[in-house]
């Protein structure tokens, strides 16, 4: 029985081929290694943060009420026994921690163009007051108008203390819907930018976990 031989150009053909399959093996593992992956390339980015390792998700400027402890070291300074309630508009930063980045998940699905995230627990950052904004409301008592005046001025000198007052009012709107909501729209926005700065196109879909926040 004759055997069937193969022309010059088959064989040509065939080793062309192999040699094209075997240089692809080569460079994809050579840009596998040359580059870093994603989990990598996202500790980097958390870690050139600045001026502070956080990312900034949110901002919102509120109207807080003091507490009664507040308000008792305020009067006692006047020594003036009357009950009132202190409030004052407050800029709000919410923001993720991130001089930790162990504490971060990431993975992306280059198929499906999806990046999956992970956070530790958002936290804010101390209120900033804006002390034009102070307002006192008196409860079944009378104060002078001009011992009114004076309250308002010492609590603006008190504003650092004031600002630490507003912290636990701040950090309880940490749980409400709309604020998680808002601040995984940030974390959203700042995985989109990292995406780009790894070159690794817009994802098509983010899926953001936040961290369990600590009562």
């Amino acid at each position: 029985m004759d055997r069937v031989r193969l022309s010059t150009s088959v064989v040509l053909l065939f080793i062309v081929t192999l040699a094209l399959a075997l240089a692809t093996v080569v460079i994809v593992d050579v840009l596998a290694h040359s580059q870093p992956d994603v989990r990598s390339q996202f500790t980097l980015y958390l870690e050139k943060l600045e001026p502070q390792p956080m990312v900034v998700a949110a901002t919102t400027q509120e109207r807080y009420e003091a507490s009664k402890e507040f308000t008792a070291k305020l009067l006692a300074i006047f020594n003036i026994k009357a009950k009132i309630r202190l409030s004052a508009m407050a800029d709000i930063t919410y923001v993720i921690p991130a001089s930790d980045p162990s504490a971060w998940s990431v993975r992306w699905d280059a198929r499906a163009r999806r990046l999956a995230i992970s956070t530790p627990a958002p936290d804010c950052l101390l209120p900033a007051v804006h002390t034009n904004t102070i307002e006192i409301i008196t409860e079944n008592s009378n104060i002078l108008t001009n011992t009114m005046f004076k309250l308002k001025e010492e609590a603006a000198r008190m504003q650092s203390a004031l600002s630490n007052d507003l912290m636990a009012r701040a950090k309880a709107t940490l749980e409400e819907p709309s604020v998680q909501t808002a601040i995984e729209d940030g974390v959203k926005n700042f995985a989109r930018t990292f995406c780009e700065s790894a070159h690794l196109g817009e994802p098509a879909l983010i899926e953001v976990q936040l961290g369990e926040i600590k009562r």
